[in-house]
């Protein structure tokens, strides 16, 4: 057992480390916690290579990576059982369902009661249509994802969401939907819930530094009259690139100062590429595929792009925020909860190129309107999602749970 003052010894349970925002989420809270008195500790449930493993590798935070198969594979729990012995572990916290599953019946096993449960939002989702992209072993939808949440729910002391409504949300599909075989009911439930928004690191982006951003718009070819949009994300379906690349056409129309910048990679690029040669924006778009230095370059911009068509969260727009750049976005899902509509960014309908053109050129053409939103966006975030805050909400909940 750990001495006395001894720092507790926090295992997080992931499925992977592949690059999402709730994975780097999960990353920043462990190393933003008081050192004193928590030491975090890292098992994956796949092998996977990642720069968010290359990031623990160079710190030195102990990382254990299994191999795990689909369906229930027993073998697991006693492999975890064996981590949280030899790291003695007091505190497990486990994100998404399958990891909270393995790690609850591990650490039951292994006579650990402090269990912390995060639930991603796409975890929280209930959609109201089937969405091709979505990953289907996280949605709820159907009586089996219902009995897992109640088997979830009844090993994990308290489940934790981003906000109150997906919370909710989850808590409400877990109760009805599980029919007859309900072990734990709606109110039940609600009281293991607990809400901790996503948190930035704002200080990186106050870090960034007049110079840094001046010479990264002149890297991204813009000059002192360019209006520099773009984004930062994985070039997915979700995301809806499309209607972003022909709402930039449409705006570049009006607007020649525009230009914009999209980082990340992902399956659509080359789709991507083409629509853009269509479009006749190639020589006012730049990809910078996998990107790194994410504070940099939204701190560079004039504005940050959202056109999801599906967006259980937002990640990326917190970081807009914390960066305090005008933000315009799809209104769907939880942003209208993240960006108020003409305060802290503009909201237009998804799936549609003119109205988000209207958007961007009413930003590039009013300079004050950009740097007022991005004022308020920014003393949002440092009121709403600042990591440090989300740290220490995650430290009181890890000495309630060890009470």
């Amino acid at each position: 057992m750990a001495g006395e003052g001894a720092p507790r010894k926090v295992l997080y349970v992931l499925d992977s480390l592949g690059l999402s925002g709730r994975t780097k989420g999960i990353i920043d809270l462990a190393l933003n916690l008081d050192a004193a008195r928590f030491e975090p500790v890292f098992c994956t449930l796949s092998d996977e290579q990642s720069a968010l493993r290359d990031r623990l590798m160079d710190l030195r935070v102990p990382l254990e990576q299994l191999t795990v198969g689909a369906g229930l594979r027993v073998s697991t729990v006693g492999s975890l059982g064996a981590i949280i012995r030899r790291h003695d572990v007091q505190v497990v916290h486990s994100v998404n369902p399958r990891p909270m599953l393995y790690a609850g019946l591990a650490a039951r096993l292994g006579g650990v009661r402090a269990t912390i449960g995060s639930l991603s939002a796409f975890a929280c989702q209930v959609p109201d249509r089937k969405y091709r992209f979505l990953p289907q072993d996280l949605v709820n939808r159907g009586t089996r994802n219902a009995w897992r949440n109640q088997v979830v729910a009844r090993l994990t002391r308290f489940v934790v969401a981003v906000s109150r409504g997906l919370g909710e949300r989850f808590c409400r599909f877990t109760s009805e939907a599980s029919g007859p075989l309900r072990w734990i009911g709606h109110e039940a439930l609600l009281e293991k819930l607990r809400v901790i928004s996503y948190g930035v690191d704002v200080a990186a982006y106050d870090a960034v530094s007049a110079e840094e951003r001046a010479a990264m718009r002149a890297r991204l070819g813009a000059t002192a009259d360019t209006v520099l949009v773009g984004s930062v994300g994985r070039l997915i379906e979700q995301k809806d690139y499309p209607t972003q690349l022909r709402a930039f056409a449409l705006a570049s129309q009006r607007e020649p100062r525009l230009r914009m910048v999209l980082a990340g990679d992902g399956p659509l690029r080359t789709s991507i590429e083409s629509l853009s040669a269509e479009l006749g924006i190639t020589d006012r778009l730049t990809l910078l595929g996998h990107w790194t230095a994410v504070p940099l370059l939204i701190r560079s911009l004039d504005a940050f792009v959202l056109a999801s068509k599906f967006e259980p969260y937002g990640v990326a727009l917190l970081e807009a925020k914390a960066a305090g750049v005008a933000i315009v976005s799809t209104r769907v899902n939880e942003i209208p909860s993240l960006v108020a509509d003409n305060a802290s960014g503009l909201l237009v309908p998804p799936e549609s190129p003119s109205e988000m053109a209207d958007a961007l050129v009413r930003l590039a053409r009013d300079p004050e309107l950009r740097r007022s939103l991005g004022r308020n966006a920014a003393r949002d975030a440092r009121r709403r999602h600042a990591i440090k805050a989300t740290a220490l909400a995650y430290q009181d909940l890890y000495d309630d749970a060890t009470k």
